[in-house]
Formats: C-alpha cells, structure tokens, sequence
C-alpha cells in the first residue's frame, strides 16, 4: 500500500521550468517533497561520505538516496552467564533508494546460533532468523532544536528452518532522530522502536526499544561512539546496556566498525562484542 502511494504521488508531480532542477536534485525529505522544497542549486556537488544505520543501536535518520544501494553486514557475539553463548551473522540488510531521496526500500536477513546448557552436555540451536523486510523515509531535515527525523515502518516474515513452522508476521515502527550538536565533529542519535517480537514460548508481545547515541568524529575518517539501549517489554524487567565503539571511514562509500558493550542489569546478557561493516554502490 505504502509503495503504490508513493508511485502515485511522484506521478503526480507538475515538472515545470521552475521545477527541472528537482530531477536532478530532488527533495531529500518527505516535508522538503510536500511543500515542493528540492535541494538548492546553489548547494556544493560534493558527494557526503555514507550514512550507515550501524554500528549505532539508532539507525541513521538519513535515506540512501535515489538510485544508490547500501550493503551492511557484520557479526556479533553474546554471552549471559555460564549458561548461553550466541553467535549472529550476517546481519544483512540491503538499502535501495527508490522513487526520490527521502525514499529507501530495506530488505534483510541473519543466521542466528545458540548454545545452551542441557544437564551436563550443552544443545545448540541454529538456523535463519526472520527475514525482514520495511522502508525508510527521511521525514525532515534538522530545524533549530528540531531534529532530523526518519521513519521505518518495518516487518519481519519467520523462516524456521529447524521445524519447517514459519510463525507469525511480526510488525513495528522505528523512529530515528538525530541533532548535529556541532557539524562534522558532534552528534546525538535517538532511537524509539516499537515492534512485535517473539519470547522464549515463541508467543507474539509489544516491546518498545530506546537508543541513545552520542558520537564524536575526532578525525574526518574516525568516529568514536558511546550509547545506552534499553529494552522494555511486558514480559518481563528491562534490560539496559552500556555499548561503545568505533567506525572508520574508507573513503566516502566504505566503512567498517567494532563495538563492545555490557550488560547494566540481570536480565540483560552479560557481555556483547562485534564487528562489520557498510559499503554504497
């Protein structure tokens, strides 16, 4: 429904001579479309480094840009205890910009391996996480103390490679905020997500997430981060992490990235490690 509007609405678009800069440069936000606000001719041709949505727990409040793909992929390691290790890779996810710059199509997908103990042996369980599936649309750009603001409606469709039972569609939507504090030096990122997802009976709940970022280029190629998560969800105490880490900038479409981070309270795990990396095309 959502793709079959947008189409509808770009078609819809008077072009003029007032407006033939914007087939070229575009709105990059749905506000900047709505009120026919396109990119200035006088703005600098110089191409932005990339945006990735990782490592930061908030993804990023920007849009890939029309005709543009970005490749994200990374692993990360878990622990809690003596009693579970899990391992996560590829944590693909595939960003496509279609129709204008403040539009993203997201595709992805993970294998997902846990260990857990059972008597005095340990079982092991591995096999296709939810392929996901959502957009992202840059909304606005950042005004004064107004923040640049994207949303992702999203959907995950479970694949149980181990049963052959794939269960429910689950739903959500993400809203990423971010605020240039001080531009190309300092940054805050704020994530508030609300998505259904699946507890250990495999039963369907509501859990709202929050991500707080804040991050620090202290060279143009060299960003060093710091953030707080926390997951709230009817079944049980939220858990509350502290993560920092580091993503340095090969050139303007690569990147790569490493984060550590631990656990603030008992339900969460105790110990989380990663690495990965985003490439544009």
């Amino acid at each position: 429904m959502i793709l079959v509007f947008l189409v509808a609405f770009s078609r819809a678009q008077p072009i003029s001579a007032a407006s033939a800069h914007a087939e070229t440069a575009g709105a990059k936000t749905l506000v900047g479309a709505i009120f026919g606000v396109t990119n200035r001719a006088d703005e600098p041709d110089e191409e932005e480094r990339l945006d990735p949505d990782r490592p930061h727990f908030p993804e990023a409040s920007t849009t890939v840009g029309k005709g543009r793909m970005m490749l994200e992929s990374g692993y990360t390691f878990s622990y809690k205890g003596t009693s579970t290790r899990s391992h996560s890779v590829p944590e693909a996810v595939l960003r496509i910009g279609l129709f204008a710059d403040w539009f993203e199509l997201r595709v992805g997908d993970n294998f997902v391996r846990e260990a857990q103990p059972v008597g005095r042996g340990r079982s092991s369980g591995r096999g296709v996480d939810d392929v996901y599936l959502g957009v992202k649309l840059a909304v606005s750009e950042q005004w004064l103390y107004v923040p640049r603001i994207a949303v992702i409606p999203q959907m995950t469709v479970p694949i149980d490679t181990r049963t052959g039972n794939a269960g429910p569609v689950l739903p959500g939507l993400n809203v990423d905020c971010s605020w240039d504090v001080v531009k190309g030096l300092f940054n805050i990122e704020l994530l508030v997500a609300t998505n259904r997802v699946l507890d250990d009976a495999q039963r369907s709940h509501l859990e709202v997430a929050t991500g707080l970022t804040a991050a620090v280029n202290v060279r143009r190629d060299l960003e060093l981060f710091i953030e707080w998560d926390a997951f709230y969800s009817p079944a049980g105490a939220p858990r509350d992490y502290a993560v920092g880490g580091v993503v340095y900038f090969l050139g303007k479409n690569a990147a790569i990235d490493a984060r550590v981070g631990v656990g603030l309270n008992r339900q969460a795990n105790d110990f989380l490690a990663g690495t990965g990396f985003a490439v544009r095309y």
